[in-house]
């Protein structure tokens, strides 16, 4: 068992590693603005956007080193253009981790998220403590909910939050996997 992830995952399309300052991460969001808006509540004025992520992307730092969350940048392998993020973020329990993710327009509908999240639960579970792996999104996210679908996560619950983002409708899906109770 290992207390953090490896830096850099090699797939068989991808290469997810800890993401950098020069990885222009703030382009892709804007350049997603619109498709991120209604599902994202941290996306805010575009104007904003480098200075909120240099501070982000520091704060990730700090936060990989204390083991509470590793945030990855997901690439082409071949061309090494910027596809998404994904990231482990610890806030889910003691033995559990829960995966959050993102993916740019141009790289949609290629497997790229399936492919980045199931390389993230087979690290997460090398993770010391580690049991359970849970994706979250909104119930009206269908293409967030395709990922765990594809991955045999299943649906644990269903809980009710506030609305944080435009189409979130409150009803917060929480999908599971856990090796164990399969």
């Amino acid at each position: 068992m290992t207390v953090a992830p490896p830096d850099w995952i090699r797939t068989e399309h991808l290469v997810i590693r800890r993401e950098s300052e020069h990885d222009a991460v703030a382009d892709a969001i804007a350049r997603n603005h619109t498709r991120l808006l209604p599902w994202m509540g941290w996306v805010t004025d575009q104007s904003a956007q480098v200075t909120k992520q240099i501070a982000r992307i520091a704060d990730a730092r700090e936060q990989w080193d204390a083991g509470e969350m590793f945030d990855y940048g997901i690439f082409d392998l071949v061309d090494g253009s910027f596809m998404g993020k994904i990231g482990m973020h610890r806030r889910i329990g003691p033995h559990g981790i829960e995966l959050g993710y993102w993916l740019d327009a141009d790289a949609e509908g290629r497997g790229v998220m399936t492919e980045a999240t199931a390389a993230l639960v087979r690290e997460a579970l090398k993770l010391d403590g580690i049991t359970r792996v849970e994706i979250h999104c909104d119930a009206a996210n269908s293409r967030s909910q395709a990922v765990p679908e594809g991955l045999g996560f299943v649906l644990d619950r269903i809980e009710h939050r506030l609305i944080a983002a435009a189409a979130e409708t409150g009803r917060h899906m929480v999908w599971v996997y856990q090796p164990d109770r399969r």
